[in-house]
């Protein structure tokens, strides 16, 4: 009977160490992309509320931990078992790591991006308790040297969606011949199964409520974890493009159909613009724009940018750290011209490229650098307001710099990418 017991007081222990052993093994980062919000109706997703509603959660009440952290919760529905979850989390400030039911899933060192976690697995049905713990500054610091803020509290997102979704969507306009703009939608599938899987995507451009400028479905076929990015076009006016005279924003809708079912929708304000920086030259729409920058804190709200807009500043430079959505979504609305810096500032290391110096030339620190920029613009490049990015700030110059823009490159396709301290290197578009 003892031996009984024994053997039952050991499975109960086991058992209760088994989530957190699971935990262990972290949540699955997934890569960067913009704010991406799926909703059950075409009408929900039409009313593009940030509330709570049937495919997404915001944790809106925290508790300050003991070290300073935050505590919230979300409830994972049984409708949500055949689907994937994911947290995503955007402004903390500085290094986190994320605990779930007591058990630490994921970390990161940069807080001034946005991140996201495949928590599928890590989730229980039910009420489940987060924590963002806020880590010392220390590793970062020497890359840091800039003003950050934790309050208000960051931005966490719980998004329920279907095993095979809708994993980012970008665009881009081209000028044609008179009056008429080519229009490119990309939208990125992903399959979260081990079969293969098949769905059917439908697209629709809107200039308003009535004017239907086009339409479709595309079918996907996926294979295990399979990935494909579906492309599609049409012309749209010029009238219907947007600038800083004319901030006009189209609707793109979309709606993802597995087996006959409706299993997400989409209605994304889609600030169409040709962009191109050619001869030391910003072209908007074909338009020469002068680069006159009104420099602002990366810490700015909606207040700080209206007041800097009614005083007619109309193209605004933040400084390296985070900037809110909510301030990206603004500029669009008025149509401002933004230029972005990625989080990194070197400055209280000098200058010097020797070793131990200045960590932008320090091989140590590339991938670190090269995440920080390629992730900045991932989660931004839907903003039509953002039209420059600056890959760092008073960092002195140096390996890191250089793969930085690089990688940069390869992403930012015809938006210029700027260093101001690169002192005539090539890793500066001016």
């Amino acid at each position: 009977m003892r031996t009984f017991r024994f053997i039952a007081l050991l499975c109960c222990q086991l058992m209760a160490f088994i989530p957190c052993a699971l935990a262990q093994g972290g949540a699955v980062e997934c890569a960067p992309r913009t704010r991406l919000i799926p909703y059950a109706t075409a009408s929900g997703a039409a009313e593009r509320s940030m509330s709570r509603q049937r495919y997404m959660q915001p944790i809106t009440e925290w508790q300050r931990s003991d070290d300073g952290g935050y505590v919230g919760e979300f409830t994972y529905p049984f409708s949500w078992v055949e689907r994937q979850i994911f947290m995503r989390v955007e402004g903390a400030m500085q290094p986190f790591e994320v605990v779930l039911n007591g058990c630490t899933i994921a970390s990161s060192r940069n807080g001034h991006v946005a991140h996201e976690y495949n928590i599928t697995k890590l989730a229980r049905e039910d009420k489940n308790v987060v924590e963002l713990r806020l880590l010392p500054r220390e590793d970062v610091a020497a890359i840091e040297c800039f003003a950050g803020a934790v309050e208000p509290a960051p931005a966490v997102y719980i998004i329920s969606q279907p095993r095979v979704r809708v994993r980012d969507v970008a665009w881009r306009a081209t000028l044609g011949k008179g009056d008429v703009v080519n229009a490119d939608i990309h939208v990125v599938m992903s399959n979260e199964t081990l079969g293969d899987k098949r769905a059917r995507l439908y697209y629709e451009l809107y200039q308003d409520d009535t004017t239907r400028l086009g339409g479709g479905y595309i079918d996907v076929a996926l294979g295990m974890y399979g990935t494909d990015t579906l492309r599609f076009g049409m012309p749209i006016p010029r009238a219907a493009l947007w600038s800083m005279s004319s901030p006009r924003r189209l609707s793109l809708r979309l709606h993802n159909r597995i087996e006959g079912r409706d299993v997400e929708f989409y209605d994304l304000a889609a600030g169409m613009r040709e962009l191109r920086y050619e001869d030391d030259a910003l072209y908007i729409n074909g338009d020469i724009v002068p680069l006159l920058w009104h420099e602002l804190p990366a810490t700015s709200t909606i207040e700080d940018v209206a007041r800097h807009v009614a005083e007619g500043h109309r193209m605004l430079h933040f400084a390296a750290g985070y900037v809110a959505e909510e301030v990206l979504d603004y500029c669009d609305g008025e149509g401002v011209y933004v230029a972005l810096t990625a989080p990194i500032n070197s400055s209280l290391s000098g200058k010097s490229r020797r070793r131990g110096a200045n960590p932008t030339n320090n091989p140590a620190w590339s991938g670190e650098y090269v995440s920080r920029i390629t992730t900045m613009i991932h989660s931004t490049k839907r903003h039509p307001s953002v039209v420059a990015y600056y890959i760092a700030e008073d960092s002195a110059n140096g390996i890191c710099l250089y793969e930085g823009y690089l990688a940069a490159q390869e992403l930012a396709a015809m938006c210029p990418l700027f260093y101001d301290a690169a002192e005539g290197e090539w890793n500066s578009d001016k």
